[in-house]
């Protein structure tokens, strides 16, 4: 297949599942493929769902998903026996996170990876289309993060040749939410290379908390990806905020708009899967006096749902059908 989405999901996140693909049919296309990799095996609202819609198949390349945690149970294994100095506690991330690695394997010969908490607002062909001319095409800011963190400080140390200053490095930094490339751009014998790489010296850049968006960044680092961000490019129409932590985006008929520009999609970054859970829940409630009431059950039981920002754009995508 020439292009197609692929997402990572099991019925824990079944809200934001429908939420999003709602979003993608209102707003990009009702036709694009989409391959959702399996989380784990609790997939039975999954299922369910992908015999309602034609587009929607599941991933079941079980030698990659089994290639891929091979490959990260021996990268986890050198993070942990590496003796880091100042580093009181060592944090890895769930296994099954990485198998949206498995999309370099998938059968789409350009792709677009989504976390689940984002909501699409128009026409993805645009990012496509930059993969006719990039290796990785990414839209984001997580370089000014990395920046804050001093993550470019630690891979400055191994990448230092490479690039000729931190800032030019940072720029180079994305999110593990919202990235395009081609099949086969990280190949099995690029596996075996990273963990060579690792296993001499490399391993140093990572420290108290490795997680599936720096493994990410370090591979598309190693294999010098050309790379496209479209936050760095002042002349894109594209260039927009993206985030949730962002309070000025204006809503126009269930779009948001950065300053006039349509933003191309919104990720939910840092609002935990129980909190929409719930927001999804007391959304099904028929009952009377709901805001009041919610703004008291938030009080009282810690819900935090009230707070989430943008709640109503995400409850009209999840329930519109």
């Amino acid at each position: 297949m020439n292009k197609g989405i692929y997402l990572l999901a099991n019925d824990i996140v079944y809200d934001q599942l429908i939420a999003l693909l709602n979003s993608i049919e209102l707003n990009y296309s009702s036709y694009i493929p989409i391959c959702i990799i399996p989380y784990n095996d609790n997939l039975d609202l999954i299922n369910q769902e992908i015999a309602k819609r034609k587009n929607l198949f599941l991933f079941n390349d079980k030698e990659s998903i089994s290639r891929w945690e091979n490959f990260i149970n021996k990268f986890n294994q050198l993070y942990f026996e590496y003796p880091y100095e100042d580093v009181t506690e060592k944090h890895a991330e769930t296994l099954t996170m990485h198998r949206k690695y498995c999309a370099f394997d998938g059968p789409f010969e350009k792709f677009l990876y989504l976390d689940l908490d984002t909501l699409v607002f128009q026409s993805l062909d645009h990012v496509f289309d930059k993969l006719n001319e990039y290796d990785f095409v990414v839209h984001d800011y997580q370089r000014k993060t990395s920046l804050r963190l001093k993550e470019v400080d630690y891979y400055y140390e191994v990448f230092k040749h490479t690039y000729q200053n931190k800032d030019a490095l940072a720029n180079r930094f994305h999110c593990g939410g919202f990235w395009a490339s081609r099949r086969q751009a990280i190949t099995p014998e690029d596996l075996e290379y990273f963990l060579q790489e690792l296993s001499k010296g490399d391993i140093k850049v990572f420290r108290s908390w490795l997680s599936e968006q720096t493994k990410l960044n370090y591979m598309t680092l190693k294999k010098n990806f050309k790379l496209y961000n479209f936050t760095l490019d002042d002349s894109s129409q594209y260039n927009t905020g993206v985030c949730i932590t962002s309070s000025h985006f204006e809503e126009k008929n269930h779009v948001l708009y950065d300053q006039g520009k349509k933003l191309t999609y919104l990720h939910y970054m840092g609002i935990k899967n129980e909190r929409l859970r719930r927001l999804c829940e007391w959304e099904r409630q028929n009952l009377p006096f709901k805001e009041k009431l919610i703004s008291l059950f938030d009080k009282f039981y810690k819900w935090q749902i009230t707070s989430i920002p943008y709640r109503d754009i995400f409850l009209y995508y999840r329930f519109v059908k």
